[in-house]
């Protein structure tokens, strides 16, 4: 067998075995003739709504009967949604889930290498401002030794300490890390807050109204009619 008939029968292999790693999936709805004659019927539906007159409680009958219809649609609309969605977030779930773990292991190996940059950097900085100070104690040890005798001499040693400033910028091959930066906050008294950066908790609010809580300063709770349809 030669090179060539060997690549012909492997790839007539691969077409006879199912591959796993591919799957089927629908993904045109707009076609699929169960939502065609639904759009059919919510364009019937629009437009009894748009020239509906309701002006006595025999009206009434033919907007229940649209009301429980259109329910009835948007459970076959959505039954038909999961058709298409299931299998599509399915597969979705699992090739996100190989993926989440390489990025989560990458973040980890990315925090590693920025925190022990970070505690170089800190060290750096920290040796620097010790220089700085050792240097300034110096100075001023000379200047007062020089104004105590009287002849402006002194004998301190003021050789400024060297401490290399931290690095600021690193370029290579491969890439640059450089430093910048960046402010940020963290909340010390809620009662000095400015009211305009303060943020009402809606969620919080409408589950204890829901509850029976019928007053709450600078909130106005009222009673407002809705209506609800049962679909048969």
């Amino acid at each position: 067998m030669t090179y060539e008939d060997y690549l012909e029968a492997l790839e007539e292999d691969m077409e006879a075995t199912p591959d796993s790693s591919v799957a089927v999936i629908n993904i045109a709805p707009a076609d699929d003739l169960v939502v065609c004659n639904l759009r059919e019927e919510i364009v019937k539906l629009s437009n009894y709504a748009t020239f509906r007159v309701i002006k006595c409680d025999e009206d009434l009958t033919p907007a229940t009967d649209d009301l429980a219809l259109i329910a009835r649609l948007k459970k076959a609309i959505k039954e038909k949604q999961d058709e298409y969605v299931k299998p599509i977030k399915s597969h979705l779930d699992k090739v996100q889930f190989v993926f989440k773990d390489l990025l989560a292991c990458l973040d980890d190996i990315d925090k590693t290498n920025r925190e022990k940059i970070a505690a170089y950097r800190a060290e750096q900085m920290k040796r620097q401002r010790e220089a700085e100070e050792l240097n300034r104690q110096a100075a001023e040890l000379a200047r007062r030794q020089a104004e105590f005798s009287g002849t402006g001499e002194f004998t301190v040693d003021t050789t400024p300490v060297e401490a290399p400033a931290p690095v600021q910028k690193v370029s290579t091959n491969m890439g640059t890390v450089s430093t910048a930066k960046v402010w940020k906050w963290e909340l010390v008294d809620m009662s000095q807050v400015p009211e305009e950066y303060k943020i009402i908790d809606a969620a919080k609010i409408t589950k204890v109204v829901k509850a029976g809580l019928r007053n709450i300063p600078g909130v106005r709770i009222y009673c407002d009619e809705t209506i609800r349809v049962a679909a048969r």
